[in-house]
């Protein structure tokens, strides 16, 4: 889960205010002509105010999404950690929980998905994973499940954490 404030925060605030501030001067260029005034005023309201504004509600949605999707946890298993997470499936990257438990890991979608579901994935049959950092290594995020059916592809804040308690769990991924 995105905190308020963190360097994931950030990256999105930027990446945001950035882009809509050349979009809406391009516009403004093409439709008036080029202003020095109005590269300024867009690039303050959309880099400091819109960038920041718009982090901040998709960071209250995030929260608000998480606390919204319950996974149950099989009356074998004990649950260990949430996490929040997108799984990727096919293009979609859909939105949900991830619960860690002491034989499985459970993905469940929130309802603000094209596809929604639960994708159980057994911890034995876990053979490995790969990490890869995003966006030019700001966001250490990714993390790619891979077992002997499929490839699962995560993107999931408590990375190094999750990967830590499937090493404790599955002393095959050592």
């Amino acid at each position: 889960m995105i905190k308020m404030f963190s360097k994931q925060f950030w990256v999105i605030s930027l990446g945001w205010g950035i882009l809509m501030a050349i979009v809406m001067t391009l516009f403004y260029t093409i439709t008036e002509g080029f202003s020095v005034k109005w590269l300024l005023i867009n690039s303050i309201a959309y880099v400091m105010i819109g960038g920041p504004l718009f982090a901040t509600v998709m960071t209250l949605f995030a929260q608000y999404a998480f606390k919204k999707v319950t996974i149950a946890i099989p009356e074998n298993e004990i649950l260990i950690k949430e996490y929040g997470a997108n799984l990727y499936r096919g293009k979609e990257g859909v939105g949900g929980k991830i619960a860690l438990t002491n034989k499985s890991v459970i993905f469940k979608s929130h309802q603000v998905n094209i596809q929604t579901g639960e994708t159980l994935i057994p911890i034995q049959d876990i053979s490995g994973f790969k990490i890869n950092n995003r966006i030019f290594n700001f966001l250490n995020n990714e993390l790619i499940l891979i077992t002997t059916e499929k490839d699962y592809r995560f993107i999931i804040q408590g990375r190094d954490e999750l990967m830590e308690e499937l090493k404790r769990l599955n002393s095959s991924l050592l």
